[in-house]
């Protein structure tokens, strides 16, 4: 099982855990959904840029700069004749440096590879992938950005 605060993409950097999620329908769908975001974003320039992704949290040894992916809440929805996934996620990247530029390009990166993007996600469709807020802060001398996306996913 995929614990909080272990690099989603395990190590080495890049692939799951064997037996991550349990073969449970609604597990099975936040599980899809997880590694098809990890599998585009280890794929981009994003994660040249970052330490890692982590599921939940990061450990306290974490190397700065990171990312953290959370589930916010998933629940169904439906039609007469369709089912779907209504997903809320959050990204939080943390960044040490004294400026909140390097934080805020790391964002645009983040942007520019999920804003609107066709997810390709096993046993879904996706219908939507919108950004829904982005929220910065400065904790100590760690910069924080947060962003979350709302994910509509239609059951195949």
């Amino acid at each position: 099982m995929l614990m909080a605060g272990q690099p989603i993409g395990g190590e080495p950097k890049g692939a799951w855990p064997d037996g991550a999620w349990p073969e449970l329908p609604a597990a099975r769908s936040i599980g899809t959904l997880f590694t098809a975001i990890y599998n585009r974003y280890s794929a981009s320039s994003l994660s040249a840029s970052l330490s890692d992704m982590y599921h939940t949290r990061a450990p306290a040894d974490a190397v700065f700069p990171y990312a953290v992916l959370s589930l916010i809440s998933q629940r169904p929805d439906w039609t007469f004749t369709e089912n779907y996934e209504n997903c809320l996620i959050q990204f939080s990247l943390f960044n040490k440096e004294s400026s909140p530029s390097d934080v805020g390009d790391e964002v645009d990166l983040l942007k520019g590879l999920y804003d609107f993007f066709d997810l390709l996600v096993t046993y879904f469709s996706t219908i939507s992938f919108v950004r829904e807020t982005v929220h910065m802060l400065r904790i100590e001398s760690v910069w924080q950005y947060i962003v979350t996306y709302r994910i509509l996913l239609k059951g195949e």
